[in-house]
């Protein structure tokens, strides 16, 4: 008889149970042959997982657990050793009966081994978090490219790793206390409730394995991969909770120990460890790369040039046309990652990051740089020359994706639709951020006007598919570099007020958060920026070089909801420092 199990396509609304069996695995005696044969010998296998071995069925091998335990019902259980059982020697048949029932002495020469039924629950409460997490939190995590690892990979490593089991469970709570509130812009911050309570307990009881499997993750690679998925699940619950410091830190933790572990087997001439890992693993790895590259990136620069080295030499792969909308995002993450690698590398050439941007308090204190902003200052000519190259490639992507495009229109697929949109988009802010990275002067950006529209009109085709089906309260939470913050960089630094308007209400409507990028706060920051800008001048007046503002400082707590800015305007009498406090 199967155990139940509970996973997002059950329907089943009561919360499941499991228990575990113990099988015994006993032979019969065949039935007599009419003539005496022998019986055929065959090979035992030798590979598979070890609840397969003691089944005796085939395995398919997958990992971290194979699909055909997970299908009956079952914890795989791995692929460690097992005491090998001595072949035995092929005999006659020689008794017609059948034996129904194993005798005294079968039962004590076949071992007994115990088939776990999967993740058991401590209480109702557990279960039902732990079904919303599988119905509702997992599928609201994936944008308009959905990746498996959230509904499938990681529930199956719970069965195995209880740290995760909590973690994934908090995660479901949190989702269940979002459902309970109102809307941001009309209530303020709530940390009360049995359900927030109860998330921040099983999320502290989680840390602790959390802590001991990134403390490990640089002594193998199973170590390796638990530590990765560990730092996954503190940047979705730091990042859903608002606290943008803690999930920024953990974030870069995970990318640091994926980049030296890379490091090493190059050094050593070792298989990459990370070709063991899942595609789906790997993907929401660079979607953590592109959180940090837009965030609070603390990496050297030469951390930034052997990963800029390393997916350079894979773009130059790029086919002439790309066969699907997958393969399609797969070299734009490549680019777009590689794009924003060479901009970090070339702002530490140029000093402009400082060293503590951190605080313990759960801010983030944030410099221009963070923000898709910079100082504007002179780059050297070579620097030039590189940044020419790079927006090439944008090009030849262009080219190789307008097919796949052109048949997206055609259909009906609206997540299709949106998820082209989105890429595009990206293509345009990519090219604005290489481009602007040369300016000197702010009124310089006035020629990206047809980009700035582009975005937003594209925006418009991918919110509706990003928030149409959400209810929470709280912002729905993404790990995916989104929208979010190609819209700001219109609302801060796009001075045509009819574009910036439209990018600002989108901001301030979208209740959406990508990662560290939530759009209710950023909208707050344009807000003030263009008021800073518009003081003085009448409806319709342009804005000129002198009362351009630019941030310097930003102080984001986003868990209790306010924001410290500063910004500077380069007047003709001299540089203005302008600060404010906001509160939403």
């Amino acid at each position: 008889m199967q155990p139940k199990s509970s996973s997002a396509s059950s329907g089943d609304e009561d919360s499941p149970t499991f228990s575990s069996r113990d099988s015994v695995l006993a032979h019969r005696s065949a039935p007599v042959a009419r003539l005496p044969r022998m019986r055929k010998s065959v090979k035992r296998v030798k590979t598979g997982c070890q609840t397969c071995k003691v089944r005796r069925v085939k395995c398919d091998e997958s990992k971290p657990g194979c699909q055909r335990c997970i299908r009956f019902g079952v914890v795989c259980g791995g692929y460690g050793p097992l005491v090998d059982v001595p072949r035995r020697e092929p005999r006659l048949q020689t008794t017609r009966s059948k034996i129904l029932l194993p005798t005294l002495a079968s039962l004590q020469a076949v071992p007994i081994y115990r088939l776990n039924g999967g993740v058991g629950f401590e209480d109702e409460l557990n279960g039902c978090c732990f079904r919303i997490y599988l119905e509702e939190t997992a599928r609201q995590m994936n944008g308009p490219f959905p990746n498996p690892i959230w509904a499938n990979l990681i529930p199956q490593i719970s069965e195995m790793e209880p740290f995760v089991r909590d973690g994934i469970i908090a995660i479901g709570a949190l989702g269940k206390h979002s459902k309970s509130q109102l809307p941001r812009k009309v209530s303020g911050p709530s940390f009360q409730g049995d359900d927030y309570q109860y998330a921040l307990k099983l999320y502290g009881r989680s840390l602790r394995g959390m802590r001991d499997a990134i403390a490990r993750g640089a002594r193998g690679k199973h170590e390796l991969h638990n530590a990765l998925i560990a730092c996954l699940l503190v940047f979705v619950f730091e990042g859903m909770l608002g606290n943008q410091a803690a999930a920024a830190v953990h974030a870069e933790c995970g990318m640091d120990l994926l980049f030296k572990s890379a490091l090493n087997d190059l050094q050593s001439q070792a298989p990459p460890t990370y070709q063991h890992f899942e595609k789906d693993l790997l993907l929401a790895l660079s979607n953590l790369d592109l959180q940090v590259l837009l965030f609070i990136d603390k990496r050297s620069k030469e951390t930034h040039e052997q990963i800029k080295y390393f997916q350079t030499m894979i773009i130059g792969t790029l086919p002439a046309e790309f066969k699907d909308l997958q393969e399609a995002r797969h070299f734009w993450q490549l680019i777009m990652s590689r794009n924003y690698h060479f901009l970090k590398s070339l702002q530490l050439d140029l000093d402009v990051l400082r060293d503590e941007r951190l605080s313990t308090e759960g801010t983030s204190n944030m410099q221009a740089d963070e923000l898709l902003l910079r100082v504007p200052k002179e780059c050297p000519m070579t620097k030039k020359e590189e940044h020419l190259r790079y927006r090439t490639d944008i090009g030849h992507w262009t080219l190789a994706a307008a097919h796949v495009f052109d048949e997206i229109a055609k259909g009906e697929d609206e997540r299709e639709k949106a998820g082209a949109a989105l890429l595009i988009a990206q293509t345009k802010i990519s090219y604005i951020m290489l481009s602007g990275i040369f300016f000197t002067t702010e009124t310089a950006h006035d020629v990206f006007l047809p980009e700035f529209i582009a975005i937003i009109n594209l925006s418009e085709i991918i919110l509706p598919y990003l928030t149409s089906a959400y209810r929470g309260g709280d912002p729905r939470f993404s790990t995916d570099i989104g929208i979010v913050a190609g819209i700001f960089l219109v609302a801060s630094r796009c001075r045509f007020d009819h574009v910036r308007k439209r990018a600002i209400e989108m901001l301030l409507s979208c209740n959406l958060r990508e990662g560290i990028w939530d759009a209710l706060a950023v909208a707050h920051v344009a807000t003030w920026l263009r008021s800073l800008e518009l003081e003085g001048l009448a409806e319709g007046d342009p804005i000129p070089e002198e009362k351009r503002a630019v941030l310097s400082t930003i102080t984001m707590d986003l868990h209790n909801r306010k924001v410290n800015l500063g910004a500077i305007q380069r007047a003709k009498t001299g540089v203005i420092l302008r600060e404010t406090s906001i509160a939403w």
